[in-house]
């Protein structure tokens, strides 16, 4: 049982350097605003003069935001196993 727990709730956040909390925060963020995306794409179908670039910035900025974390998160990982060389 409490395997089970940690897998659910504990294992992931430490795998990517975050308390879970903090991990809990930032993907909250991140769901509100795919939320708030989903709304202007829906106003840029029915009206396809708003929102024309808005959800495609958006994404892009989000997807290096995420790639930047999972970078952060994988060389941390790399440290702790001291295997981290800065010149790779």
């Amino acid at each position: 049982m409490i395997r089970m727990l940690n897998r659910l709730f504990v294992d992931h956040p430490r795998e990517v350097g975050e308390s879970y909390f903090h991990h809990l925060v930032a993907s909250t963020r991140f769901g509100l605003r795919l939320l708030g995306l989903a709304g202007a794409a829906v106003l840029h179908g029915l009206v396809p003069g708003l929102h024309r670039t808005t959800v495609s910035t958006a994404v892009c900025a989000m997807a290096e935001e995420v790639d930047g974390r999972a970078r952060a998160a994988r060389d941390s990982r790399m440290r702790e196993a001291g295997v981290w060389d800065p010149g790779l």
